[in-house]
């Protein structure tokens, strides 16, 4: 429906439209009553009494493990494939095949190019990747807490219904973060004390539209469940009807954690992205975490499955895969120097998945809604790399995604670029497109497009992108000196945790007893300011568009980070 910033990971799939489509679409009529939503329990769940919930059992309602639990048994394939394994086959793809630990699956270097590197959609791929050691289960065991565990802890839940597209292929996409420790969960641990080996893992599951002839009417199900939340003043009883939504389903709708709802299909007629996918922020790095030294770097996974046999007497193998990042151009290919066919391509106006042809809709004025989702899928590279200068003694500086490093303000295509500036009005230069253009890259979203880019290798002024438009900050992390905790890297932190009622310590003792702490995980300035007001905006626009008020919601709290 919209494009806006992701949480923690980038997230730009291909087919969102600018919400004035959506409201056409919908018959909106401003006289509609006016619901209300509370940001931090219908879009942005990050309290800690709702992500510790627990059953009656005592188990956690949104672990890691049962996460991968609940995908590998709507896998429909693989028997003896579990949790645990499910997890090994996704970091096992950061290893070369030689020093992998999953015989028949994927690994960074299956494909390589004339000369014998590792690539991926023919882009150079850093291969072996550290990460890989995470697939060694017996040092990096992601369920437990000791030695030898690697526990995980949840750190958002997010409502991403702005994602649906306004045709109603889709009704958006709903995410799960986890967030890696050591031996201690940032749970545990009230926020993770590390500077490096740390990882990110997010779910991020598409939801098909239940009445797709309906088209974003169809979703209403899906709007109003999210609208709900709002009145539920328990965060237990929230947790447990977020529960029934990821793992249940809820109305007739399917469970959004499924195995085909993260296969990353893309509709070839309309560009629509149908089904989800799996990202994670890597940022392993230390010796003793298994780190090798390289740069913070974000990755794409999809869930696969292969049949052989017919109807009932199928075989089907359950497979995970490293795919190349979504609306994520390789660097190379805004550098003049690149005259390969793929290059000249990206820089053709004749065709309609060309940079140039992003440029208008990039041209936007409002960072909620310019975008380049448009962009042919084979321009996307492998990784992107969001400290490309942050690599010392290690492997070489790794600069895919670092657009404004290698693009000449005053060369062949910044002229084409300006060219189209001309043809639609705009008074934008070349320089400010492509900051946009790597503001929509994982790399740029993460760290290259906001204040501090020249402290890990950015350009100065990388967040200045025309028209007084300056792109936001992401949230702090890690405590690099007594009180100073500079933005890096994630739109949710998982370091710094924020009391949610006065006289609250957000300390150990506190985290210790989570379903009665009243802290939340921070999160960054550009959601809590610009991107999350926007999303409930348009979500209330969408329940008044079906004539759907909400009359008896307490009064929005906004959010509270």
């Amino acid at each position: 429906m919209l494009l806006l910033l992701g949480v923690s990971a980038c997230d730009t799939p291909s087919g969102e439209e600018p919400t004035q489509e959506v409201e056409e679409a919908l018959g909106f009529k401003p006289n509609k009553p006016e619901p209300v939503i509370n940001i931090d329990r219908s879009l942005m769940v990050v309290d800690l009494p709702t992500l510790e919930a627990k059953d009656s059992k005592g188990n956690f309602l949104f672990s890691l493990q049962r996460v991968l639990g609940q995908l590998v048994a709507t896998s429909g394939s693989n028997p003896g494939l579990d949790a645990a394994k499910l997890y090994q086959r996704i970091y096992d793809t950061n290893n070369t095949k030689a020093g992998g630990l999953v015989p028949d699956g994927q690994h960074c270097d299956d494909e390589k190019d004339a000369s014998g590197n590792p690539v991926l959609n023919g882009f150079p791929l850093e291969c072996p990747r550290q990460e890989g050691a995470l697939a060694d289960l017996s040092k990096h065991n992601p369920f437990c807490s000791g030695p030898n565990c690697d526990p995980y802890t949840p750190i958002a839940i997010a409502n991403r219904f702005d994602l649906a597209p306004s045709n109603g292929q889709t009704c958006g996409q709903y995410r799960i973060i986890f967030a890696k420790g050591s031996q201690q969960s940032p749970l545990e641990t009230a926020g993770n004390q590390l500077l490096t080996n740390r990882n990110l893992l997010i779910f991020e599951a598409v939801l098909p539209n239940p009445k797709p002839a309906s088209g974003l009417k169809g979703c209403a199900k899906v709007a109003e469940f999210w609208a709900g939340l709002t009145k539920i003043h328990d965060p237990a009883q929230r947790a447990a009807e977020l529960e029934r939504f990821f793992f249940k389903g809820v109305q007739g709708l399917p469970a959004a954690l499924q195995w085909d709802h993260f296969t990353g299909e893309v509709d070839p007629k309309t560009g629509e992205q149908l089904s989800g996918q799996i990202r994670s922020n890597q940022f392993l790095n230390d010796a003793a975490g298994g780190g090798l030294g390289q740069p913070w770097q974000l990755r794409e996974y999809n869930l696969r499955r292969t049949c052989s046999g017919k109807a009932k007497k199928q075989n089907c193998k359950a497979e995970v895969r490293m795919v190349p990042t979504g609306v994520n151009p390789e660097a190379s290919l805004f550098n003049d120097d690149n005259t390969s066919p793929r290059a000249l391509k990206f820089r053709d106006p004749s065709y309609a998945g060309s940079f140039i042809n992003q440029v208008p809709a990039l041209a936007l004025g409002d960072p909620n809604l310019f975008n380049m989702n448009r962009l042919g899928r084979e321009f996307n590279g492998g990784q992107s790399t969001s400290q490309p200068a942050l690599a010392p003694g290690g492997p070489p500086v790794e600069n895919d995604s670092n657009y404004n490093l290698v693009f000449s303000p005053t060369g062949p295509f910044a002229q084409k670029i300006k060219a189209k500036l001309n043809e639609i009005g705009s008074s934008l230069k070349p320089m400010e497109i492509v900051r946009r253009a790597q503001s929509q890259a994982c790399a740029g979203c993460h760290e290259l497009s906001t204040s501090t880019a020249p402290i890990f290798g950015g350009a100065i002024d990388a967040n200045k992108l025309g028209e007084s438009v300056v792109w936001p900050d992401v949230a702090q992390g890690p405590e690099v000196a007594p009180g100073v905790r500079p933005p890096a890297f994630t739109q949710v932190s998982d370091s710094l945790l924020v009391p949610t009622a006065t006289g609250v310590t957000c300390n150990t003792a506190c985290t210790a007893e989570p379903s009665s702490c009243q802290c939340a995980w921070a999160v960054s300035s550009a959601l809590s300011t610009i991107f999350l007001p926007f999303r409930r905006d348009n979500m209330v626009n969408y329940l008044k568009s079906l004539g759907k008020g909400n009359p008896h919601a307490m009064e929005d709290e906004g959010s509270s980070e």
